[in-house]
């Protein structure tokens, strides 16, 4: 399933003294960490030393996660996907690997599948901490160089994460399907207004610019789910989770860490794709 992100041959696998490694015909190597995952994201790709998500910002994203207070949308997400019938899955920009996580838990073909689950993200801690669901295949790399074969996929899974339309068709088998998660309107609105002086609405018109010709839409649902917080920390680990912790004022923040309770809803938007054969 892998390809050399330097010469886009196919990676083989290799066990040399215990030592596993991916490596091509040409001789580039890349060793898998004992956790399991491999780093495919050439330096020479990265932005930044440390592109992505940092530690904490991973950590909080977890913990929030797995308290469930966004599983109404995997549990929507899973249920959009069964018409589809995709038995192997790619999550581009996957974060710390829950939504893979729960479309398997949720969706018994997925389920019956051997080597379903492909998710990769361009930041190493994240791929480090989704390592430990280790029924899936976990790679750092970036969504505009993908370091997998061309048709491998039948459904690839993008929840708030960047959308690279050649890569996507390229990864994608004849007729496959893209599963495309972003925020709708009145998103963490409650949230939003203790970060912001100014508040507006998401423009949602704008989601479906990031498909060409190419794909055609074949289902879009909208959801809100509203949930309580009833700690600081999990306020914070929200805020963490979004591009408003980049965003906030330091005055903001210092109000922020007083607030004990937050009441709030968020609102999603969830596309199913399909790759137009026309």
């Amino acid at each position: 399933m892998y390809i050399c992100p330097v010469c886009q041959e196919p990676l083989f696998e290799h066990i040399d003294d215990k030592l596993k490694t991916l490596r091509c015909e040409q001789g580039h190597s890349f060793d898998r960490h004992k956790k399991g995952y491999v780093n495919l994201l050439l330096v020479q790709n990265k932005r930044s030393t440390q592109p992505g998500d940092d530690a904490a910002m991973v950590a909080g994203r977890r913990e929030f996660l797995n308290a469930g207070y966004y599983q109404p949308l995997a549990k929507k997400m899973a249920n959009l996907i069964k018409s589809s019938n995709s038995k192997i899955v790619l999550d581009a920009g996957c974060g710390e690997g829950y939504y893979l996580n729960q479309l398997l838990q949720f969706n018994p073909d997925l389920r019956a599948s051997e080597s379903c689950g492909y998710g990769f993200d361009i930041s190493k801690p994240a791929i480090q901490l989704a390592s430990h669901y280790k029924q899936f295949e976990w790679a750092v790399a970036s969504s505009a160089r993908m370091p997998y074969s061309n048709a491998a996929f039948d459904l690839v899974v993008s929840v708030f994460s960047r959308v690279d339309n050649e890569e996507f068709l390229r990864v994608l088998k004849p007729n496959g399907y893209v599963l495309f998660v972003w925020p709708g309107p009145k998103h963490l609105m409650a949230l939003r207004k203790l970060v912001y002086s100014e508040i507006r609405s998401y423009d949602t018109e704008k989601h479906h610019d990031y498909f060409d010709k190419q794909f055609k839409l074949i289902d879009s649902v909208e959801l809100q789910v509203p949930f309580t917080l009833g700690d600081n920390r999990q306020i914070q680990n929200l805020l963490s989770m979004t591009p408003h912790s980049q965003r906030i004022t330091r005055e903001a923040q210092q109000g922020l860490l007083s607030v004990v309770s937050l009441d709030e809803v968020a609102d999603f938007r969830l596309y199913l794709y399909q790759v137009n054969s026309l």
